[in-house]
């Protein structure tokens, strides 16, 4: 599998990802998740200022992400696989490629947004090591925000 940035004329194809990702989860919300709402153009936006990203194998996409860096803090989103392809581990090697790049860039932790009513998103991001730093409410929509550390913190010394 290959991560690398997406292309302008693959913005149609993310598209596609991107709903049928997020399409399921539809029904646990009061309204349509963000993600369903976007258009080509704003996707395309993306695209051109390099925060959206594809997995691919050979030269079929099936994955794409959002990854971007506010001073030290990454921000990941629209983590989202084509649905025969989950259960492979590339939603995880998405978000892995996504923490990488941006500790590179100088983050120390990496914040993302999900879904309360999504028990899937809060366990998926749990089970790779995200824990919950806060919930907030948007649109009529519980939101729970998670972090991980990049850096360890440095012990205090025990004198």
């Amino acid at each position: 599998m290959t991560i690398r940035r997406a292309n302008l004329c693959e913005v149609d194809t993310i598209k596609e990802i991107i709903t049928e990702a997020y399409e399921p989860i539809r029904k646990q919300l009061s309204r349509m998740p963000g993600a369903l709402q976007e258009g080509l153009a704003k996707i395309s936006r993306h695209i051109q200022m390099g925060d959206q990203y594809v997995a691919l194998i050979g030269d079929q996409v099936i994955g794409t992400m959002r990854a971007r860096i506010a001073g030290n803090v990454g921000v990941i989103s629209r983590v989202a696989v084509r649905s025969s392809f989950r259960g492979r581990r590339i939603g995880s090697m998405l978000v892995e490629y996504a923490e990488n790049l941006m500790s590179h860039m100088g983050a120390s932790v990496i914040e993302i947004e999900v879904y309360g009513a999504v028990e899937t998103q809060l366990s998926f991001y749990e089970k790779i090591g995200y824990h919950e730093t806060g919930r907030l409410m948007r649109l009529g929509e519980e939101i729970v925000v998670m972090q991980k550390e990049l850096v360890e913190s440095p012990m205090e010394d025990e004198d």
